[in-house]
């Protein structure tokens, strides 16, 4: 839905309200969420015009910067995230911003954002949220947003198993593997750069001087929220040596392979060697009687040649070159 309106009631039951009729009057156990999600057929600035907002509010919901950033005021925190959504190769950044004032928090963004729909998902027909204030509500929404960058790791850990896995049982394919290798690199380095955009915005948060507005006690959800996403921040890290380990493993294979390949090469060179010696001893032009044994030295030369052969083919199997 373009505009959705949530009304929690922590001594009543929460509701979906219609605000063509303006704000409700909220009391102390009240929060009400409205959430703005705008798309070509209704752009940000129609579905804003309805709404009564004063003028500093609807200029911070319509500003089109994409890098993440937090403003404090005497009676409302403005915030911008990133939310993760995910293209067939790449992470695309979807801008997600906050107001949280007394009781009311407003959210606008373009098109669907997954984390907000998985925390509204999770939303049963009555809930306590209307106990807290803004600022824990926002730690409660955002706590969602680093899951959601949590959530990308567990899809790319699978795939370097997979590849771990195939780079030991087919070698060969190594030119495959290295491409699927860069493929996960890239999307876990665009992970990491996106979340690390947040961090700024998430310490100040959990300083102990941030408030929305005067009394209220945001503090333990917002330092737990902090906890989480330097928890998530180590686990990308922790993915992305994972990723450089299946890099060391397929440079290992290809090392092996190339010494197979080598050793290979050696014996066929030495038996291939030992011919020519023998086509060069035979070749001598010398009045020997050896060189006038006619088709029986011929077979004969050619016998200990094979015999030769068989030998160096037998020593490179018996030290495990062949």
């Amino acid at each position: 839905m373009p505009l959705t309106a949530l009304l929690f009631d922590a001594e009543g039951q929460d509701s979906q309200i219609d605000l063509n009729a303006g704000l409700p009057e909220m009391r102390p156990h009240q929060l009400l969420w409205v959430d703005i999600q705008a798309d070509d057929a209704e752009p940000l600035d129609t579905l804003l015009a309805g709404l009564p907002l004063d003028d500093h509010t609807r200029a911070w919901l319509l500003d089109a910067g994409a890098h993440p950033l937090l403003h404090r005021f005497d009676h409302a925190v403005q915030l911008r995230v990133n939310a993760l959504e995910k293209d067939q190769h790449h992470y695309r950044a979807v801008p997600v911003r906050f107001v949280a004032g007394r009781n009311v928090v407003y959210t606008a963004h373009e098109g669907p954002v997954s984390f907000l729909d998985a925390f509204r998902a999770l939303l049963e027909a009555d809930t306590q949220l209307g106990q807290l204030d803004a600022a824990a509500f926002l730690a409660v929404v955002l706590a969602h947003h680093v899951e959601g960058y949590y959530h990308q790791l567990s899809p790319i850990e699978d795939n370097v198993d997979r590849l771990d896995e195939h780079i030991l049982s087919e070698a060969r394919q190594g030119r495959r593997h290295l491409e699927i290798l860069v493929g996960l690199r890239r999307r876990v380095s665009e992970l990491r750069r996106m979340l690390a955009a947040h961090r700024l915005v998430y310490v100040a948060l959990a300083s102990p001087d941030f408030a929305v507005y005067e009394n209220d006690e945001p503090e333990i959800r917002l330092t737990r929220l902090l906890h989480q996403f330097e928890r998530t921040q180590e686990a990308v890290s922790h993915t992305r040596e994972t990723v450089l380990g299946s890099f060391d493993l397929l440079m290992s294979s290809t090392g092996q392979r190339t010494n197979d390949t080598m050793r290979i090469l050696t014996v066929v060179t030495v038996t291939l060697g030992i011919i020519a010696a023998v086509a060069g001893v035979m070749g001598m032009n010398f009045q020997a009687d050896i060189f006038k044994a006619g088709n029986n030295g011929f077979r004969d030369v050619l016998l200990f040649s094979g015999g030769l052969i068989v030998a160096v083919i037998g020593v490179g199997r018996w030290i495990g070159w062949l």
